[in-house]
């Protein structure tokens, strides 16, 4: 079972919000609280909700300068007040949701291999 949410929309952008002047990856902690945040944003209807995973988060969320994404956690207990009521959402509480088998200091090696390897292609793509 899937711990965090994010709206994916049909260009494969994803869902942000502005919280103080700044923005963040809208991450919701369950299906049923971003399905109803979703009926209430008709924007959102071309968005699909869908799981943050392994792949999702190495796709977009992951880049060679070392730059991380900033994460939001909406709440899910009471409509309307998700933003108000929810909370940042630090990278290592979705990194040990993702990554239970890896310690906080594999998970800063496999960061940097991560890193290094996304880099790498980026240097490829470009020749």
């Amino acid at each position: 079972m899937h711990r965090f949410y994010v709206m994916r929309g049909p260009q494969g952008q994803i869902e942000t919000v502005k919280v103080g002047g700044q923005a963040f990856v809208a991450v919701w902690p369950d299906m049923i609280s971003a399905l109803r945040y979703k009926a209430r944003h008709p924007e959102l209807m071309s968005f699909w909700t869908v799981p943050l995973d392994r792949r999702l988060y190495e796709e977009k969320f992951l880049d060679a300068s070392g730059g991380r994404a900033r994460f939001f956690l909406m709440s899910g207990a009471n409509p309307g007040q998700e933003i108000e009521r929810g909370r940042a959402l630090d990278v290592s509480e979705i990194e040990a949701e993702l990554y239970p088998e890896l310690s906080r200091h594999a998970l800063q090696k496999w960061r940097h291999a991560a890193r290094s390897a996304s880099g790498l292609r980026a240097n490829e793509a470009r020749v």
